[in-house]
């Protein structure tokens, strides 16, 4: 039961997280704007190689937003997959929330929500994901010693 409820848990997060990247990554690619707030320039960092948001708008859109639609479809199909998958998706959250932290020296709100789903994805698909990593692992090994 308990897995059952961290994968409805799963899907529900990372679908939400997805279907509210998408839209502010279109805007933020187009006009450099998050539901009509223009981002300043200069919260760049002299880190950030790009001269706006374009590049990091279109990351929003397709990985963040395309990549946890993707996960929850894939946690609606599959209980194994979807569990790597999630645990793969909320690596990728956390990571580009701390690349965001690198390149930008102000915050929003959805910057600290978008840490708390990846975290929440961790933890919530390491535990179902584990097992089938070590499993497909140890395959490997049984195979290169044969």
């Amino acid at each position: 039961m308990l897995q059952r409820i961290d994968r409805i848990a799963l899907t529900v997060v990372a679908a939400l997280v997805g279907l509210n990247a998408i839209i502010p990554g279109w805007q933020i690619m187009t006009d450099g704007s998050v539901y009509g707030f223009k981002l300043p320039t200069s919260w760049l960092t002299a880190y950030w190689p790009f001269n706006d948001y374009a590049v990091a708008g279109f990351l929003l859109m397709v990985v963040v937003g395309g990549g946890c639609l993707a996960t929850a479809l894939v946690n609606a199909l599959s209980r194994r997959a979807g569990a790597v998958v999630s645990l793969v998706m909320g690596c990728v959250l956390v990571g580009w929330i701390a690349g965001e932290l690198v390149f930008m020296n102000q915050t929003m709100v959805m910057t600290w929500v978008i840490l708390g789903s990846g975290i929440v994805l961790i933890g919530l698909s390491a535990p179902l994901a584990w097992p089938v990593l070590t499993r497909s692992a140890g395959r490997r090994v049984e195979s290169k010693r044969a």
